[in-house]
């Protein structure tokens, strides 16, 4: 093999492999689109609301980003928050609670909230987690894998311990030392994360809560609308985002708004699935059909017996061991002899033009024919 085709062609037979299989993740996510009945005696469709038909297309997403990076809406809820108060700003999947760190931030969304003693996460962005997570990258954000998705991360052994004390005053550490960090949390509070950012110079994190009361659930509602959310939070939050949403939600078998997935770096795996798993769950799924151990690492033998089974196609099967190894060896990047996650999965998303769509992958051709 010449190096540059044995990569594509093996990226391709193992997307492949990941289209053929049926995914409960996958499945559970998507039965539940058809959802359509709203129980809830508000209106779902508030007067700001752009049409349906403009809620969902690029041109909303668009016109939310030009507005949120000029409007005195999104510099009044950037003011709130220095100043110690709470507000609730539209996410991707529907609205969450905000406040900077410490006592003071803690104290006033436990007001709102009424609540005591739950954990607080926390929202940022890239520059945010890898401060937060000892100079890592975010996983499934590489090569725009995930870009567009609101999507939590969890560790305790990546946290760094400058990190872990800060966020310990503001009850934003678990009971296992572990913190959960959201990432994309979509145009508005994108851009006030960014103002934060600047202006605190990267000292600072911003707690997040759900937009809903605890215990609670999500709202149900076929839209995203502040309508939606409960009357004691809209009336104990100082200030809320009342801009249109560009997005729409997705609902679960009770008609409730998916929230963000749950990524568990310690264990490699999802503690909570979400709004679009489909995406998220991809390189998941197939990482742990060859890591038949549970191990969180793919050594060489399971890379083999995996190739040999004949389930990536019967001309990879007959490849002699050397070749395998060679095949192995383009995807353990730092050369340690073990295959992690993260090598896993920066080696199928380094094809930009590739789809991660389960329903898509099964047409991705080769621009040169398997052996």
């Amino acid at each position: 093999f010449f190096l540059p085709t044995s990569k594509m062609i093996l990226r391709h037979a193992l997307l492949v492999f990941i289209a053929s299989q049926a995914y409960t993740d996958t499945a559970t996510t998507t039965s539940v689109y058809a959802f359509s009945s709203v129980n809830s005696s508000k209106s779902t469709t508030p007067a700001y609301a752009p049409s349906a038909s403009s809620n969902t297309n690029k041109d909303s997403l668009a016109r939310v980003k030009q507005w949120s990076t000029s409007s005195p809406m999104v510099d009044a809820a950037f003011d709130v928050l220095c100043k110690g108060g709470t507000v609730l700003c539209p996410t991707i999947v529907g609205y969450s609670l905000f406040a900077l760190d410490g006592k003071e931030g803690a104290a006033k969304l436990d007001k709102v909230k009424r609540r005591e003693n739950n954990p607080y996460g926390v929202v940022g962005s890239e520059a945010t987690f890898s401060r937060l997570f000892s100079g890592r990258t975010a996983p499934l954000m590489k090569n725009d894998f995930c870009s567009d998705m609101f999507l939590s991360f969890v560790s305790s052994d990546s946290v760094s311990n400058e990190a872990r004390d800060q966020l310990r005053i503001s009850r934003a550490v678990g009971p296992s030392d572990e913190v959960a960090m959201w990432i994309n949390s979509g145009p508005v509070f994108d851009t006030i994360i960014e103002k934060v950012e600047a202006k605190y110079e990267g000292t600072r994190y911003i707690l997040v809560s759900s937009g809903n009361l605890s215990g609670n659930g999500n709202p149900k509602s076929s839209t995203f609308s502040i309508d939606a959310i409960d009357d004691e939070i809209l009336a104990r939050v100082d200030m809320v985002v009342d801009t249109p949403h560009w997005s729409d939600p997705e609902l679960d078998e009770n008609g409730r708004w998916y929230s963000a997935p749950m990524f568990d770096m310690d264990s490699c795996a999802f503690r909570r699935v979400g709004k679009n798993m489909e995406t998220a769950s991809v390189v998941l799924s197939l990482f742990h059909e060859i890591d038949v151990d549970n191990s969180q690492a793919i050594d060489l033998e399971e890379f083999k017996v995996f190739f040999k089974s004949g389930r990536i196609g019967k001309e990879l099967a007959n490849l002699p061991e050397e070749e395998v190894e060679t095949m192995f060896q383009l995807i353990d990047e730092d050369g340690s002899g073990e295959l992690d996650f993260e090598e896993m999965y920066s080696f199928l998303s380094s094809n930009k033009s590739v789809s991660f769509n389960i329903d898509t992958i099964k047409f991705i051709q080769p621009a040169t024919p398997l052996l």
